[in-house]
This record gives C-alpha cells, sequence and structure tokens, in this order.
C-alpha cells in the first residue's frame, strides 16, 4: 500500500511543497489584475466544477459536518488572508515563511485532539527547523507591512485548523474533501465579495496572459492536485510527521521568486535554509511515539 511506502510518501510530500510553492508566484500575479475575492470565488466554482463527479454521494450528516466546518477553515480562513496579506506586501518570500505557522499549530492541536505526540527526535527536528524560519523572517527584506504580517498568521493558523478537521473526516475520499469544501466554500466566499464591493467585472479587464495561467494554475495545480494529495496525506499518516516537511515551501517559494518576480536570495538565506533541511531531516528519519507511517 501507498501508505506503507515511506519513499512513495516522501515523494508525493515534496511534490506538493513543489506545487504550493508556485502558488505563492501564481497569486502573486493573479492579485495584480483581478480583485482578491473574485479570484477566490471563480477559483473555488472551477474546482467545484471539475471535481463534480466527487460530489454525487452525499455524505453522512457527521462527515458533512466537519466538510462545513473545514470549508470555513481553509476558503474564507486559509485562502482569504493568504490572497490579502500578498495583497498588501510586495515580499511573496515573507508571506510564504509566515504561513509555515500552520505547522507549530496543526502539530499542537494533533497533539491535543488525536494524541499524536511526535517523538523526541521528531520534537528535536521540528524545533530546529521551525527556529530557522524565525531567523529567515528576521531578514528585513522578507515582509515590509504589518497588516500582511497579521494576516499571514492568522492564515496560517487557519490552515493548521483545517488539517486537523480533515483528519476527522472518515467516510470520504480524499479528492472528494477538496470537492466538498470547495462548493460549500462558493457561497461564503461571494458574500465575502459582495461586502467588499469586488465584482466579476474585473475579470474582463485581464490584459496579460500570465494572469489567466495563474488563475488555472491556483485552481488544478495548487486546490485539486496539491490539496487533493495532502488530503490524502492527512488522512493515512500522522499529521507530526508530514507538517514539518511544509517548511521547505518558503525555500522553494523564494527561491522561485527570484527567477520570476525579481526577489534576492541572500547569504543568510541560504544558511538559515541548509539548517532548515537539517530539521527536517531529523523529522523524516525519527519515530514517532506509535508508528512514522501507519498501517
Amino acid at each position: 500500500m501507498i501508505s506503507n511506502n515511506k519513499t512513495t510518501i516522501l515523494a508525493l510530500i515534496l511534490f506538493v511543497i513543489l506545487l504550493w510553492a508556485g502558488n505563492f508566484i501564481s497569486i502573486a500575479y493573479l492579485v495584480k489584475e483581478m480583485d482578491v475575492f473574485t479570484a477566490l470565488t471563480l477559483r473555488l466554482a472551477f474546482v467545484s466544477l471539475l471535481l463534480s463527479p466527487f460530489l454525487k454521494n452525499l455524505p453522512s450528516f457527521r462527515d458533512l459536518s466537519f466538510l462545513f466546518l473545514a470549508a470555513i477553515a481553509i476558503v474564507p480562513g486559509h485562502f482569504g488572508l493568504l490572497f490579502l496579506s500578498i495583497l498588501n506586501t510586495s515580499s511573496v518570500g515573507g508571506v510564504s515563511v509566515l504561513i509555515q505557522l500552520a505547522i507549530p499549530f496543526s502539530i499542537i492541536f494533533a497533539w491535543i485532539i488525536f494524541k499524536d505526540k511526535p517523538s523526541p527526535l521528531r520534537i528535536t527536528g521540528l524545533t530546529i527547523s521551525f527556529f530557522g524560519i524565525v531567523f529567515l523572517l528576521y531578514d528585513p527584506s522578507l515582509l515590509d507591512s504589518r497588516d500582511a504580517f497579521i494576516m499571514a498568521i492568522a492564515s496560517a493558523l487557519c490552515l493548521g485548523i483545517y488539517f486537523n478537521i480533515v483528519k476527522k473526516i472518515k467516510n470520504v475520499k480524499s479528492i472528494s474533501v477538496i470537492a466538498w469544501t470547495s462548493l460549500l466554500g462558493v457561497p461564503m466566499m461571494y458574500i465575502i465579495m459582495l461586502f467588499n464591493n469586488n465584482t466579476f467585472s474585473s475579470v474582463l479587464e485581464i490584459k496579460d496572459s500570465l494572469t489567466i495561467w495563474a488563475f488555472f494554475y491556483t485552481v488544478i495545480a495548487s486546490s485539486i492536485i496539491g490539496h487533493g494529495i495532502w488530503a490524502y496525506l492527512v488522512k493515512t499518516q500522522d499529521i507530526s510527521f508530514i507538517s514539518p516537511f511544509l517548511l521547505l515551501v518558503p525555500i522553494v517559494a523564494v527561491i522561485l521568486s527570484t527567477f520570476t518576480l525579481g526577489e534576492e536570495i541572500t547569504f543568510r538565506f541560504i544558511i538559515v535554509s541548509s539548517v532548515i533541511i537539517f530539521g527536517i531531516f531529523l523529522v523524516f528519519i525519527s519515530r514517532n511515539s506509535q508508528n512514522n507511517l501507519k498501517d
């Protein structure tokens, strides 16, 4: 089984990391020409449409309740605040760093809710990596707005909550989780769109074809493929094992933004990134107090 194959699990995790790092770049292009909440409403609508075959079986009341809570956490919570954060800063790398606070949030919640207690070596690796993120954050070039700072942290909190809610959904396939949360999230985001006086007319004013490509990247690569794989990983693996790998996202995002947005890679970034990767290596070789990979 895939869930028992450590190499396959690692490959899936790294693939998601690449997709989500690229998503920060796509959002940076997207919000230049589209209203934030219009882009999010359309994104969810397209995801729901593309995944409509996975909506034919109505979940149980219990699972539907958790899907609704997951939609609140991921749609207006994580996605909404993430888009606003990127809109309010010129530093995509800075936002990608702060979003990684979702990792300690998710592990703390998993420890409390699922008794998913990480092993000492895993805690050590997480601590090393997390302090690397903190040092990376103190690079003054990474973030230039207090509002973006606060929104990114709130977005990370919502993402950590979402990871744990998904684990409570027992009888819904991973891809169906994405389909249902997107469908339930459309009216939520549409109301927020109207409240903020955003309209669909901004779509007609798009001039750069990169904006269109960025939109479909967020729909297909990030939402359907990325979140679909991650939902599977959350449902089958210990959160304390898979979450620390997300600390690689800002490293990849900053590297990508250097080539696409002209952001600078400093020697400090290279050193701190090496420390983060070392911490993640400790997490990968560690054994959980129960099992590293679940049966």
